[in-house]
Protein backbone atom coordinates (compact mmCIF):
# COMPACT_ATOMS: atom_id res chain seq x y z
CA UNK A 1 0.00 0.00 0.00
CA UNK A 2 1.45 3.43 -1.05
CA UNK A 3 2.42 5.91 1.94
CA UNK A 4 -1.11 8.17 0.43
CA UNK A 5 -3.25 5.39 0.51
CA UNK A 6 -2.22 4.64 4.02
CA UNK A 7 -2.73 8.37 5.09
CA UNK A 8 -6.18 8.25 3.37
CA UNK A 9 -7.06 4.96 5.57
CA UNK A 10 -9.82 5.77 8.48
CA UNK A 11 -10.06 2.73 10.07
CA UNK A 12 -7.14 -0.66 10.99
CA UNK A 13 -7.59 -4.05 11.64
CA UNK A 14 -5.98 -4.55 15.10
CA UNK A 15 -4.35 -3.02 18.39
CA UNK A 16 -0.87 -4.34 19.20
CA UNK A 17 -0.28 -4.04 22.86
CA UNK A 18 2.89 -4.91 23.89
CA UNK A 19 5.72 -4.29 26.21
CA UNK A 20 7.87 -0.96 25.39
CA UNK A 21 11.71 -3.64 26.35
CA UNK A 22 14.15 -2.56 23.72
CA UNK A 23 15.13 -6.53 23.82
CA UNK A 24 11.98 -7.46 21.94
CA UNK A 25 11.03 -4.85 19.03
CA UNK A 26 12.40 -6.68 16.16
CA UNK A 27 10.25 -9.80 17.63
CA UNK A 28 7.33 -7.64 18.00
CA UNK A 29 8.05 -5.79 14.83
CA UNK A 30 7.98 -9.55 12.70
CA UNK A 31 5.37 -10.46 14.91
CA UNK A 32 2.94 -7.00 13.83
CA UNK A 33 3.94 -7.47 10.33
CA UNK A 34 2.26 -10.95 10.05
CA UNK A 35 -0.67 -10.75 12.14
CA UNK A 36 -1.79 -6.99 10.72
CA UNK A 37 0.12 -6.68 7.23
CA UNK A 38 0.62 -3.56 5.75
CA UNK A 39 0.97 -1.53 9.08
CA UNK A 40 -2.74 -2.44 9.60
CA UNK A 41 -2.68 -1.90 13.05
CA UNK A 42 -2.27 0.88 16.00
CA UNK A 43 -0.07 0.54 18.71
CA UNK A 44 0.45 0.69 22.73
CA UNK A 45 4.00 0.16 24.20
CA UNK A 46 4.06 -0.14 28.31
CA UNK A 47 6.22 -1.71 30.68
CA UNK A 48 4.79 -4.80 31.71
CA UNK A 49 2.47 -4.80 28.61
CA UNK A 50 -0.95 -6.20 29.70
CA UNK A 51 0.03 -6.58 32.94
CA UNK A 52 -1.55 -3.03 33.44
CA UNK A 53 -5.05 -4.51 33.34
CA UNK A 54 -4.77 -7.01 35.50
CA UNK A 55 -1.72 -6.77 38.15
CA UNK A 56 -1.36 -2.85 37.74
CA UNK A 57 0.97 -0.67 40.27
CA UNK A 58 -2.46 1.33 40.62
CA UNK A 59 -5.66 1.76 39.16
CA UNK A 60 -4.41 4.77 37.18
CA UNK A 61 -2.26 2.61 35.02
CA UNK A 62 -4.87 0.49 34.45
CA UNK A 63 -7.46 3.45 33.88
CA UNK A 64 -5.38 5.17 31.18
CA UNK A 65 -4.73 1.87 29.18
CA UNK A 66 -8.29 1.23 29.02
CA UNK A 67 -9.03 4.78 28.04
CA UNK A 68 -6.38 4.32 25.45
CA UNK A 69 -8.02 1.20 24.16
CA UNK A 70 -11.26 3.36 23.90
CA UNK A 71 -10.11 5.76 21.94
CA UNK A 72 -8.10 4.21 19.65
CA UNK A 73 -11.21 2.27 19.15
CA UNK A 74 -13.23 4.67 18.39
CA UNK A 75 -10.78 6.86 16.25
CA UNK A 76 -9.64 3.30 13.88
CA UNK A 77 -12.34 1.17 14.68
CA UNK A 78 -10.42 -1.67 15.03
CA UNK A 79 -12.19 -5.33 16.11
CA UNK A 80 -8.90 -7.18 17.33
CA UNK A 81 -6.89 -6.47 20.13
CA UNK A 82 -3.22 -8.38 19.85
CA UNK A 83 -2.04 -8.70 23.43
CA UNK A 84 2.07 -9.54 23.23
CA UNK A 85 3.60 -10.21 26.85
CA UNK A 86 7.39 -11.72 26.68
CA UNK A 87 9.06 -13.59 28.69
CA UNK A 88 12.01 -11.90 30.83
CA UNK A 89 9.68 -9.25 31.59
CA UNK A 90 11.71 -6.61 34.18
CA UNK A 91 8.28 -5.27 34.75
CA UNK A 92 7.13 -8.90 36.29
CA UNK A 93 10.26 -9.29 38.57
CA UNK A 94 8.13 -8.36 41.79
CA UNK A 95 5.49 -10.84 40.69
CA UNK A 96 7.29 -13.79 38.73
CA UNK A 97 10.27 -15.63 39.03
CA UNK A 98 12.67 -17.84 36.16
CA UNK A 99 10.16 -20.69 37.70
CA UNK A 100 6.58 -19.84 36.79
CA UNK A 101 6.75 -16.68 34.57
CA UNK A 102 5.67 -18.64 31.93
CA UNK A 103 2.34 -19.57 33.98
CA UNK A 104 2.08 -15.93 34.97
CA UNK A 105 2.18 -14.48 31.76
CA UNK A 106 0.04 -17.02 30.28
CA UNK A 107 -2.45 -16.60 33.14
CA UNK A 108 -2.34 -12.84 32.91
CA UNK A 109 -2.98 -12.65 29.01
CA UNK A 110 -5.91 -14.86 30.13
CA UNK A 111 -7.46 -12.52 32.31
CA UNK A 112 -6.97 -9.98 30.08
CA UNK A 113 -8.50 -11.13 27.43
CA UNK A 114 -11.49 -11.18 29.66
CA UNK A 115 -11.27 -7.94 30.69
CA UNK A 116 -10.89 -6.49 26.95
CA UNK A 117 -14.09 -8.32 26.26
CA UNK A 118 -15.96 -7.49 28.98
CA UNK A 119 -14.62 -3.95 28.86
CA UNK A 120 -14.31 -3.24 24.87
CA UNK A 121 -17.20 -4.78 23.55
CA UNK A 122 -16.71 -5.26 19.50
CA UNK A 123 -13.25 -6.37 19.67
CA UNK A 124 -11.95 -9.89 20.01
CA UNK A 125 -8.53 -10.52 22.07
CA UNK A 126 -5.71 -12.33 20.97
CA UNK A 127 -3.00 -13.56 23.45
CA UNK A 128 0.56 -13.81 22.82
CA UNK A 129 3.62 -14.49 24.44
CA UNK A 130 7.39 -13.93 23.01
CA UNK A 131 9.61 -16.54 24.19
CA UNK A 132 12.92 -17.74 22.83
CA UNK A 133 12.86 -20.88 21.12
CA UNK A 134 16.10 -22.28 19.33
CA UNK A 135 17.85 -19.35 19.67
CA UNK A 136 14.93 -17.17 18.11
CA UNK A 137 12.71 -15.08 19.66
CA UNK A 138 8.86 -16.20 18.40
CA UNK A 139 5.12 -15.03 19.54
CA UNK A 140 3.40 -18.14 20.27
CA UNK A 141 -0.22 -17.73 20.79
CA UNK A 142 -1.60 -18.44 24.70
CA UNK A 143 -4.61 -20.95 24.66
CA UNK A 144 -8.00 -19.69 26.13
Amino acid sequence: MTDERLYARATCSALVITCSDFRFKRAERSFADIAAPGDDYDLIARPGAIRLLVAPRSDAARDSLNDEIALLQRLHGFTRVLMVNHLSCRAYDDIASPENERAVHAEHLRTAAASILRDHPGVAPEPYLIAMADGVLRAERVTP
